[in-house]
């Protein structure tokens, strides 16, 4: 998140995709055809080109919203906005273009653990998906469990924001341009925050999103993460996919 302005458009280019989402390189040959890092705490989709884009995973979290829906995206830099750091306005803007209804699309991986250090993401099997997620950092504590059957049960992640705490805010060098894009965890815990647990459904909305890059089908089971981040949250697309 460079704090540049930025903007973005899209297209709606299908209403009875298989796959779903968002093409990330419309235009390009082979648009699919790129792969996914992580970078400075940021998410960044590298196409086989030589085209970056960094943060898109907001985005891919709000197409969900819309199963059967495949949108092109057009922007002229190499990042996305930020906007007030959810989802709910990207969702907004889609609505404008496509109707968000039909039912979201599940598949089963098999079971696995990830770990890095004292964090980590544990899947089991199961008839749905459960998400429970833990942030246990720096004397504050979030948590979040959800169930995910239909796209009603994605309306309260898609409006949590993005976070940072305050004691990671000089080591970040955020531009000012990014203020009031998501919330400050503050050291003596009077966060303003949308509703109870915010940033742990935050954590939720940036697994949804990292994990759907390349479509909309969600992986059915129960995930347990414990101070995830996007460097996970992309191991464990590798074991689904």
């Amino acid at each position: 998140m460079s704090g540049r302005q930025c903007s973005a458009s899209l297209e709606l280019l299908r209403t009875s995709s298989s796959s779903g989402g968002i093409c990330w390189f419309y235009g390009e040959k082979n648009p699919k055809d790129f792969k996914i890092i992580y970078e400075n705490r940021t998410t960044i989709l590298i196409h086989s080109s030589g085209k970056k884009l960094a943060s898109p995973e907001h985005l891919s979290a709000a197409a969900l919203a819309f199963p059967n829906c495949e949108f092109a995206l057009h922007t002229p830099q190499n990042e996305l906005p930020l906007l007030d750091g959810s989802a709910e306005l990207w969702k907004k803007e889609m609505c404008n273009i496509a109707v968000s209804s039909g039912n979201l699309n599940f598949f089963s991986p098999k079971e696995f653990e990830i770990a890095i250090d004292n964090r980590y993401l544990k899947f089991k099997k199961s008839d749905e998906l459960e998400i429970e997620y833990i942030i246990d950092r720096f004397g504050q504590k979030f948590s979040a469990n959800v169930k995910i059957k239909t796209i009603a049960d994605l309306e309260k992640i898609l409006s949590a924001r993005t976070f940072i705490f305050e004691q990671e805010l000089s080591a970040a060098k955020l531009s000012e341009n990014l203020k009031g894009c998501g919330v400050v965890l503050l050291r003596d815990g009077k966060n303003d925050l949308r509703f109870e647990n915010e940033p742990a459904y935050h954590k939720i909305l940036d697994f949804l999103g990292d994990i759907t890059l390349y479509s909309n089908a969600l992986p059915c089971g129960k995930f347990t993460i414990f101070n995830g981040g996007h460097e996970l949250h992309h191991k464990c697309y590798g074991y689904c996919s």
